[in-house]
């Protein structure tokens, strides 16, 4: 049998019949466009997310004191001095205290939950945040307990309707039923924005208050965690064990300061967003189960249109395995050409609604190939019954059939 004229042949057919090869090979489009769409627009989100986050939590060592044996008492937790003497160990950029608690901050006269995060004047630094208006706290200000506070600009937007709004009074609700009136000192970029407009705009604030200021309206806590910043990502774990060294002498105990694994958060949420993406990406794979039985159905059409010529074939010398190869070639011609359209489809989409979101969409070539074989496997699964019936026709009743 020649291939290449059961090739021009099914070309011929699809061509001959437009409206209806075009019908058929939608739900092959759909299918396949709107897996491409997913798959991009996940990957280019993930990484818009976490991209920025993985440099700075690569550089940023996070030590806490806990204690699973016993009660740890006061003088065991992280001091003031102690920020100092370990901010003056070779290699730490930016050290500050990390203790936070829940709260509360007031749009349009409701209350919305955020985390209240006590931290110093180099704070933003070692978080990796952009400071965007004002300024961070300074060292007089955290040593005074000024109420002063930083906040995130999606929340600035949503409560005063601009960004800069430094010297604004703000609210915050500490819990207990406690309220105090912080002067805004600087604006910062919301950590979470990219996630927030990828997944709708769910609230997330995060004032950042002097930790002092912290400890004497919000939660009279001591220091039990701390985050300090490195220059070189080669000496992470050496300057980590330093610091744990350094609090044990201090302190003398040992076994309750621990180094944090930095990637671990970031592990997570890559994790969450992947299964999302492919939950996502299942659903619409769903389309392609429509399309498959689309080709099967007319597939078997043009097995009874094309009867009298597959008596013909049949006739003149064709075999079982000739008549049941065309049909197959003719199917997975169909579904090749939806699929290739479905992905000509879903990057042009993924395209547009990346520039809308402001992330650059993602084309995997493992899901390029993915999509190319699932395209060829459909016609394969869907066009093999309606081949093998044509190719089992009794050539005398093909003939005979009007």
């Amino acid at each position: 049998m020649n291939i290449n004229e059961t090739l021009k042949s099914a070309f011929q057919s699809l061509v001959s019949n437009k409206i209806r090869s075009s019908l058929t090979m939608l739900g092959i489009i759909i299918g396949i466009s709107s897996v491409i769409m997913i798959s991009m627009i996940g990957k280019g989100s993930q990484q818009s997310i976490t991209g920025d986050l993985k440099d700075v939590m690569d550089r940023t060592v996070t030590i806490s004191v806990q204690s699973d044996d016993e009660v740890l008492s006061k003088k065991d937790y992280i001091t003031k001095d102690d920020l100092e003497e370990i901010s003056k160990i070779n290699g730490i950029e930016g050290i500050t205290p990390d203790i936070a608690s829940r709260g509360g901050v007031m749009l349009n006269e409701k209350r919305k939950f955020s985390k209240i995060t006590g931290t110093n004047e180099n704070g933003l630094y070692v978080n990796g945040y952009d400071l965007l208006y004002g300024r961070e706290f300074t060292e007089e200000e955290v040593e005074k307990a000024d109420r002063v506070v930083l906040i995130d600009d999606v929340y600035a937007m949503k409560r005063f309707g601009r960004i800069d709004v430094v010297g604004e009074e703000l609210k915050i609700d500490v819990g207990g039923g406690k309220s105090y009136n912080f002067i805004i000192v600087g604006i910062f970029e919301n950590p979470m924005k990219s996630l927030l407009s990828t997944l709708g705009g769910r609230e997330m604030y995060f004032p950042f208050l002097p930790y002092t200021t912290f400890q004497k309206y919000v939660n009279d806590t001591q220091i039990s965690q701390i985050k300090f910043k490195i220059n070189d990502i080669n000496q992470k774990d050496s300057i980590a064990d330093k610091v744990v060294s350094y609090l044990e002498k201090s302190h003398n105990k040992k076994d309750i300061y621990e180094i944090g694994s930095s990637s671990s958060p970031l592990d997570s949420f890559n994790n969450i967003l992947s299964t999302v993406s492919l939950l996502l990406t299942s659903v619409a794979a769903i389309s392609l189960l429509v399309g498959g039985i689309g080709v099967m159905n007319i597939m078997l059409v043009t097995v009874t249109e094309r009867t009298r010529e597959i008596g013909i074939r049949k006739a003149i010398g064709a075999k079982n395995k000739d008549i049941l190869t065309q049909f197959l070639i003719e199917s997975v011609t169909l579904t090749l050409v939806g699929g290739l359209l479905g992905i000509v489809l879903g990057y042009s989409i993924s395209t547009i609604v990346g520039n809308i979101m402001n992330i650059q969409p993602i084309l995997s070539i493992w899901m390029l190939m993915l999509a190319v074989f699932v395209s060829g496997g459909i016609g394969v699964i869907f066009g093999t019954f309606p081949a093998k019936k044509a190719a089992e026709l009794n050539p005398i009743d093909a003939l005979r059939h009007e």
